[in-house]
């Protein structure tokens, strides 16, 4: 049954928060908690978010619609065949049903369901070992799911086109390029950086494939904010179509009909969900926003505090980020966490560090004064204080990775000015050195204003701090004051993960460990120009 649904979307990359399929406008970053889409944390040789590379505390990284097309894809499996239409798709036609405006997670429950019926015509693979009570290696923490044929399919041809690596992401936007070359002007000048998001956005989509709850709130997140590259829906056919081609080039026979049939259901259900959310969000919110800075305050060589003024309200929630345009590089987008709570004058800041070959960074840090203006694209993220409910907190930030857990804290401050009982935030920040700790000034401020409020600076290179020494995720495992608090990570990839696994060691449970994965997902490239 999935075979008659042969529709197809294009993607769009994590902003950079890590993506969806590869940003089908420019490069810029995206993601969602335990968040994909996105975001990356810093383009390659670029800051963002404290997420970039340098030393074990991250001293060395910047912080970093249209309507419904006519034959849009829908989930709707059981539409009968005369209700369908043919679209030409990759040199054949293709059955597909009719559009459906309803797309919501009860569609993604449905493809998830069929996609467990689907016949099993994979290569055949290895036994388990029989000791072993782990999920495979493509599956999920919930069970091998050995009924879950068109999951495990799409897993196993991900994996095979993801060994690839750089060569399937060439293929893929050499195909796209070559068979609709007007997208081409969509897409920054250098796609090296484009090329990782692509595969961090499927890579979230694949591991969500068995959480519907978690994929409809992604792929939402990621049609809002493509708006800002002003994506057509024809354009996901046309990003579809060059998914299929590069999995049928790389995947080679491991791509069955039933392999191809379950990427096309579940990529046409995705692609309903981000124009739905497109044209939803359309009706009340921009999609960019001109911004102005009114104070550039420079903190070391390297390190600047923005302070910009939108031109419109805009809303967003402590800890999320959002993806930043200069005039000096048009079509070139960069995530930023924003660095304090949403304010009353609607103000926002933010902590960017100046990194080698970083084009945005280093215009950010040092081509940038007051009155220039800046394009703002809309927040994502949720690396939020929603989940916390009533429980303490614990903010373990690297480098520039500070801002996010600032704007954390600073949002509990506000929001417990009148309460009796107060919630205790542990603030663990790392840096190189102690002359690499640019916002100390403020944080102690915040803790006069706020005495639950604990700030401890660590340096992982600094012989010679008279203060907490050593690499700051295991700094704050070792002082964690309960297991039972709430964890807010932000900063260099390796720096998170390392966290992540030092708090779960100590028996703090998974769901109350919080990143933002869309900002650490990308891998570090060097000389890249970004």
């Amino acid at each position: 049954m999935a075979r008659r649904l042969k529709s197809l979307m294009p993607g769009s990359a994590v902003d950079g928060h890590g993506g969806g399929l590869g940003s089908l406008g420019q490069a810029d970053d995206q993601s969602v908690q335990r968040d994909l889409p996105a975001h990356d944390a810093g383009q390659p040789g670029e800051g963002g978010d404290g997420n970039g590379t340098g030393d074990r505390n991250g001293a060395g990284s910047g912080h970093g619609a249209g309507e419904v097309p006519e034959a849009a894809p829908t989930a709707l499996l059981d539409r009968p065949v005369k209700e369908r239409r043919r679209r030409w798709i990759t040199g054949q036609l293709r059955d597909v049903p009719a559009a459906n405006p309803l797309c919501d997670i009860s569609l993604l429950v449905r493809v998830r369901d069929r996609l467990k019926e689907l016949p099993d015509q994979r290569l055949p693979r290895p036994e388990p070992e029989p000791t072993s009570g782990a999920d495979r290696s493509t599956g999920s923490a919930g069970g091998s799911g050995e009924g879950d044929q068109g999951i495990l399919a799409i897993r196993d041809t991900f994996a095979i086109v993801g060994a690839a690596g750089d060569m399937a992401a060439a293929y893929f936007y050499g195909w796209l390029f070559a068979n609709h070359p007007e997208l081409r002007e969509l897409f920054p000048p250098a796609m090296d950086e484009q090329r990782d998001r692509l595969f961090g956005a499927l890579t979230h989509i694949v591991e969500s494939l068995r959480t519907p709850e978690e994929m409809a709130v992604y792929l939402a997140q990621l049609g809002r904010d493509h708006r800002k590259y002003a994506v057509r829906p024809e354009m996901y056919t046309a990003v579809g179509a060059a998914l299929i081609a590069t999995l049928r080039a790389f995947a080679g026979s491991a791509f069955t009909s039933a392999a191809e049939d379950a990427w096309v259901a579940t990529y046409g259900v995705a692609s309903d969900i981000m124009i739905k959310a497109a044209d939803d969000a359309g009706a009340n919110t921009p999609a960019f926003w001109h911004a102005e800075v009114i104070e550039h305050e420079r903190r070391g060589h390297d390190i600047a505090i923005i302070t910009v003024a939108p031109d419109e309200r805009f809303n967003y929630r402590a800890g999320q980020h959002v993806t930043v345009q200069t005039s000096r590089w048009p079509r070139v987008w960069r995530p930023y966490s924003i660095a304090c709570r949403q304010r009353e004058d609607g103000l926002l800041r933010f902590h960017v560090k100046a990194v080698s070959g970083g084009w945005v960074s280093n215009t950010l840090v040092a081509r940038t004064s007051v009155g220039d203006p800046l394009i703002l694209g809309p927040a994502v993220g949720s690396m939020t204080l929603a989940s916390a409910e009533r429980r303490d907190l614990l903010c373990v930030a690297g480098g520039t990775g500070l801002a996010p857990v600032k704007a954390i804290a600073e949002q509990v401050v506000y929001e417990e000015s009148t309460q009796r009982n107060h919630r205790n935030i542990w603030l663990f920040w790392g840096t190189r050195t102690e002359k690499d700790m640019y916002d100390l000034r403020d944080l102690w401020r915040l803790t006069d204003i706020y005495p639950w409020l604990q700030v401890h600076p660590v340096a992982s290179d600094d012989p010679a701090y008279p203060g907490m020494q050593g690499n700051v995720g295991r700094v704050a495992a070792r002082y964690l004051p309960h297991g039972d608090c709430e964890a807010y990570i932000a900063g260099p990839a390796a720096m998170v993960q390392e966290t992540i696994k030092m708090l779960t060691k100590t028996g703090m449970p998974a769901d109350r460990v919080h990143y933002d994965d869309g900002l650490i997902a990308g891998r570090k490239r060097v000389g890249t120009g970004t």
